[in-house]
């Protein structure tokens, strides 16, 4: 099987070194251009949507995939506005990953109660498709309600990933019923970079839920993340095929350095 192979895009860099990174990953082949988010911080960073709009103006080919989307920071109607209209002027070049959030901090300062952050994220996931597929769309839960909403243009469908998996959980997401109903992909924590056991049996667990929900397991995504140690190839490779193994579809490499990005992609296309 071919591994998908993307990087993530480093925070805090200017456009000027932005547009550059991506224009080399492209370049190179990569598949995917990986993109975080925290809207409140006091390090550089970036909100997701706001930068995968830039770096589908200065590419053409590569997917854009957020990692991750904090979905109960936003209205969901107009989350879904955007994904939409990102969707449309990339070519369908949009991955959308979402997650409930983990900083209660920054929950707390837009104005989401900790304690319903994982039932509103739920219905947002629902609400997501319906608006997607639907004129006059309708929905009516505890959390999120509208009538008569009409996207345009409606998108083709958009994958819809979530995140998932920490160490402080042994490697298993606490959301993995939803995530296997409801997600077209699962993306793990970058804590689980180079542990491929825990994440083998992570990805091993997801599989056998996903099928018990009736789902086609050969149609589900599912992304582990890499750091490489500086200057050891071989490594770099070894993990490559223990995540191969265990059966992910994609790898996501983390370099803050542009100039890293050639020679990580040769010996991981290896």
């Amino acid at each position: 099987m071919t591994v998908r192979l993307g990087c993530t895009v480093p925070t805090g860099l200017p456009p000027g070194e932005l547009r550059a990174f991506a224009e080399t990953a492209e370049r190179l082949g990569y598949d995917h251009l990986s993109v975080p988010e925290h809207l409140v911080s006091r390090t550089p960073a970036y909100e997701s949507l706001t930068l995968v709009a830039f770096l589908a103006a200065v590419t053409t080919r590569i997917e854009l995939a957020t990692a991750m989307t904090i979905l109960p920071h936003r209205p969901v109607v107009l989350a879904a506005k955007q994904a939409a209209q990102l969707a449309d002027l990339s070519g369908d070049r949009l991955r959308l990953g979402i997650a409930v959030g983990a900083d209660p901090a920054e929950s707390a300062a837009l104005g989401v109660a900790r304690g319903s952050r994982a039932a509103l994220f739920e219905e947002q996931v629902r609400a997501l498709r319906l608006l997607w597929t639907r004129p006059d769309a309708e929905f009516a839960g505890a959390h999120v309600a509208f009538s008569g909403v009409t996207l345009t243009p409606r998108p083709r469908p958009i994958p819809l990933w979530m995140g998932g998996g920490t160490l402080r959980t042994g490697g298993r997401p606490g959301a993995l019923h939803r995530i296997a109903t409801l997600a077209d992909g699962f993306t793990m924590s970058g804590l689980l970079a180079n542990r491929t056991r825990r994440g083998a049996a992570l990805i091993a667990e997801l599989r056998k839920a996903v099928t018990e929900a009736g789902r086609d397991w050969a149609a589900f995504g599912t992304e582990a993340r890499l750091r490489p140690a500086p200057g050891r190839p071989d490594a770099w490779r070894a993990l490559a095929d223990a995540w191969r193994s265990a059966g992910a579809t994609h790898l996501t490499v983390t370099t803050d350095h542009r100039s890293q990005l050639a020679t990580l992609h040769a010996a991981l296309r290896g």
